[in-house]
C-alpha cells in the first residue's frame, strides 16, 4: 500500500489556519478523515464542509480547514479548502448543462398544466408529466452516475428525488436498474419509496375527491379566456 507524505505547503497571505492530509475518504458516503501536518489525531471530514472546487476530495489532497467540535464534543474539521489541486478538471460543457436542469425542478409542473389547459383533461396533463420528467430523471440519474465515475461533484440527492416525486420515479425505477446506480445505499432507497407512496396517494386524493376534473375544467376555462382575449 502506497504510504501517503504530506508537504509543507506555503502559506499566502489569503491563507490561514491548520492544513493536514485527507488520510481517508469514502466518496459513497462523502466523508473521511484529515491528519494534521506534523501528524497527530485526525479529524473528521464531510463532504458538506469542504468548499467547491474541480473535483470531490481523494485520498492524499491537502486541506486548509477551521477545527470545530460536532454535538458529541468530537473534533471535526470545518470549511475546508484544496490550496492545490494536482489535476484541474472542470466539468464538460454538456453535462454542465444536464447538472444544471436538474436544479430547475419547477419545470416538472410545466408541461403537464400546458397540456391540462389546452385539453381540459386533467389525465392527458398527468401522462404527459409521468412520460416527461420520467425520461429526464433517467438521464439526471445516468449524469450523477458519470459524475461520481469521474469524481466531479454530484447532483444533490434532493434533486433527484423531487423529480421522483413529481412524477419522475418510473423513470428513477428503471435507471436504477439500468445503470446499476443508486440501488445499495438504504437512506437513499427508502426516500425513494416514500417519494414513490406520497406521489400516488396525492394523485390518488384529487381523482377520488374529483379535485382533478376541476382542475383540468379551470385551466381549460382559463386556457380558453385567453385564447379568445388574444384573437
Amino acid at each position: 500500500m502506497k504510504k501517503l507524505t504530506l508537504k509543507r505547503i506555503e502559506k499566502t497571505p489569503a491563507e490561514s489556519g491548520p492544513y493536514g492530509v485527507l488520510t481517508e475518504w469514502n466518496d459513497e458516503r462523502g466523508y473521511g478523515f484529515i491528519t494534521p501536518y506534523g501528524g497527530g489525531e485526525k479529524f473528521f471530514l464531510h463532504v458538506k464542509s469542504v468548499r467547491s472546487s474541480a473535483r470531490r476530495p481523494k485520498v492524499g489532497d491537502q486541506f486548509y480547514y477551521k477545527l470545530t467540535t460536532d454535538v458529541r464534543g468530537r473534533p471535526r474539521a470545518e470549511d475546508a479548502y484544496q490550496p492545490v489541486l494536482d489535476e484541474k478538471c472542470s466539468t464538460p460543457f454538456h453535462h454542465s448543462i444536464l447538472k444544471g436542469l436538474s436544479y430547475f425542478w419547477p419545470l416538472a409542473i410545466i408541461p403537464a398544466f400546458v397540456m391540462i389547459a389546452i385539453t381540459g383533461n386533467f389525465t392527458v396533463g398527468l401522462c404527459v408529466a409521468f412520460v416527461v420528467n420520467s425520461l429526464l430523471t433517467i438521464l439526471f440519474y445516468w449524469e450523477d452516475k458519470y459524475l461520481a465515475q469521474y469524481k466531479y461533484w454530484r447532483i444533490p440527492e434532493k434533486c433527484l428525488h423531487i423529480w421522483e416525486l413529481l412524477c419522475g420515479w418510473p423513470g428513477a425505477l428503471f435507471a436504477q436498474q439500468a445503470f446499476r446506480h443508486k440501488r445499495s445505499k438504504i437512506s437513499f432507497i427508502f426516500a425513494f419509496w416514500i417519494c414513490v407512496i406520497i406521489n400516488i396517494m396525492v394523485l390518488s386524493w384529487l381523482y377520488y375527491h374529483g379535485e382533478a376534473l376541476k382542475i383540468g375544467n379551470t385551466l381549460g376555462s382559463l386556457w380558453h379566456e385567453i385564447k379568445i382575449m388574444y384573437e
